[in-house]
This record gives C-alpha cells, structure tokens and sequence, in this order.
C-alpha cells in the first residue's frame, strides 16, 4: 500500500514539473507579446563635432541601439564618405566651405517594423583652412593667461619647434606664482603636438618644479588659426599639484613640505588645480608676434599699420619700440 501511494506522488511530482517546464517565462513571453510595428522611433541624438575646418573628415554616429533598426543618412554642403556596416554612423568630408557657414547632417531611423522616426538636422559649423606649416609656429607669442574672472596675466611666450611638436614657456608661470606664492626653480616648459586640421594637444607631462613642491604635471588641449592678420592659438590646460606630504615614505619630501602640512599631512592634497579648486579649466589665448612663414604679414612675418612691426618686426611710431626695435614701452 505505501509503495503504491509513493508511486503515486512521485508520478504526480514528475508529470507538475513537465507542466512547470512547459510554462514559458516572463521574458519568453514578453517576447512574444513585442510587435515591432508598435515601435515608435525617435533618432535621440548625434555625436560629432559641432564645429570642423573644410577639406577634413569626421566621424558622425547616433548615440543609440535598437535591435533591427537601420538608419538613413543625408547631407547638404559636405560628403558621406562612408557609413558603417550598422548603418548607425557615418563619415563626413568637409569638401567645401559652406555659403551660410554650416552644413546640415540629416538622419532617420526605420524599426524592424517598417515604421521610420522623423528626421533629425543638426548644423555643423564649417569654418576656412588657412594652413600653417610648423616653422610659422617658432617665434614670440603675446596674449593673456590664466582664468577669465579670477585672475589673467599678460604673457610673452617663446616657441620653439622641436621634434615635430612645439616647445613653449611662460605659461602658467603668473598662477603658479601668484595664486600658489610658489616659485619655479626647475622646468617651466612644455610640449605641444600641432595637429594638422586646426587642433593641438598638450599630452600629460612633466611641468615643473617649485621651492614648494615638485613634479607638477600639465595637460590640455586647444585651437590654432591662420585666417587672420596673424596666427593665433588657444591652450585650455590644467597644472595638476603634487602634495609633497602625500609620499610618507620619502624623507625629502616631508623635509620640503615645511609647516605648511602640518596636522594635515595624512591628507593628500594632490589634485588638478583648475578642475577642483575652480571646476574649470585655465586658459591662454595667444597670437604670433613675429615668423616667416606663415604669409600673412610684411617679409618677416610680422608688420602691419597697426604698431605691431615696421623694417624690423618691433618698433613703430605708436610707442612700441624705439630705433633698436625692443617691444618696451618707449617711444
């Protein structure tokens, strides 16, 4: 008898667990609920530059999936050089310089049920290619430096090209020495990679070292621009501050790090400047004060009716130079 009964429940669990079994799950049946149809696609965004130079390419994408879909691409006063295998994005050359100044990238989604979104434009600013080559970077650079608001300095910068990218000084000297108080004893310069399609890059370096502290690094990146009178260059960077008290384990340190750490020291007080004291980024904005080939001044490079250069690139009648061609004040 309780063999029977136990055959009986075994046979019963077996045939519960072929039905549990049989029972589809909630994403199965989601799946099969889904009707592609009832989609209703909207192109959310694009990512790409919103500004370019002509006569370069860029890459466009949409900035989304959606399983199925496909993606239909157009443009106006520019060149779809190729799109990608997924259709979601495409390459732009830039061939021509636009008459309003823009062009206008247009893209659509169809869903896998046939149903296509509106379109969506954006306009892509085009702006003028004067080239420049690397030899018009070297020479004297004048401009302001520093953080709009907060605190500019005048600054002389020299450049000077070294291995395909361009050395220069005098930048960031006016906040490390006025807003730290610290003074540069070693370093001071840094390189900067000219790329060709109107950007530059300052790769993350060494920077300098001070009577405070040692090891400040820089980073950033910036524009250049030959369409003017005169080249001119913007560098966005930040000095990223080593806290001397932040290596325990270095007896020089602790010896230069002075009172200044004082109950602090176990806090780490190494950081980015611009990003953390400021939730920013410093800022020179440069122009070219003397060169040779960039073809846009008098034989050197340099003069113009505006006192900014005369037979030898410095002096003038507006106060600006005297008969031996100095950039002071004297007349």
């Amino acid at each position: 008898m309780k063999n029977k009964i136990l055959i009986r429940l075994v046979s019963f669990m077996a045939i519960a667990s072929m039905l549990v079994a049989c029972e589809k799950t909630a994403i199965e049946k989601a799946q099969d609920a889904y009707d592609a149809s009832m989609v209703v696609p909207v192109v959310l965004g694009i990512n790409g530059p919103s500004a370019v130079l002509e006569t370069f390419s860029h890459d466009y994408s949409v900035n989304y999936h959606r399983a199925g879909s496909v993606w239909s691409w157009s443009v106006e006063d520019a060149v779809i050089s190729s799109v990608t295998p997924d259709t979601r994005g495409v390459t732009l050359l830039f061939d021509v310089l636009p008459a309003s100044g823009k062009a206008r990238l247009t893209v659509s989604e169809t869903t896998a049920g046939g149903v296509k979104s509106p379109e969506r434009v954006i306009e892509i600013t085009v702006k003028h290619f004067c080239p420049l080559p690397l030899s018009g970077f070297e020479g004297t650079w004048t401009g302001i430096d520093g953080l709009e608001d907060e605190f500019e300095y005048d600054v002389t910068v020299t450049a000077t090209l070294l291995d395909d990218s361009l050395l220069v000084d005098a930048i960031g000297s006016g906040i490390i020495g006025d807003y730290l108080g610290e003074e540069i004893i070693e370093g001071g310069t840094f390189m900067v990679a000219i790329n060709p399609d109107g950007t530059l890059d300052v790769p993350e370096q060494f920077f300098l070292d001070t009577d405070k502290a040692e090891g400040y690094l820089i980073k950033g990146e910036g524009t250049w621009d030959n369409c003017g009178p005169r080249p001119t260059m913007t560098i966005n960077y930040d000095i990223r501050f080593q806290d001397p008290g932040a290596d325990s384990d270095d007896p020089d340190d602790s010896d230069d790090s002075g009172d200044d750490s004082g109950d602090d020291s176990e806090t780490d007080k190494s950081r980015w400047i611009a990003d953390e004291d400021f939730e920013s980024v410093f800022s020179v904005t440069l122009t070219l004060g003397n060169g040779g080939d960039n073809g846009n001044g008098d034989d050197n490079g340099n003069g113009d009716d505006n006192g900014n250069g005369g037979d030898n690139g410095n002096g003038d009648d507006n106060g600006n130079g005297g008969d031996e061609g100095g950039n002071g004040n004297g007349g």
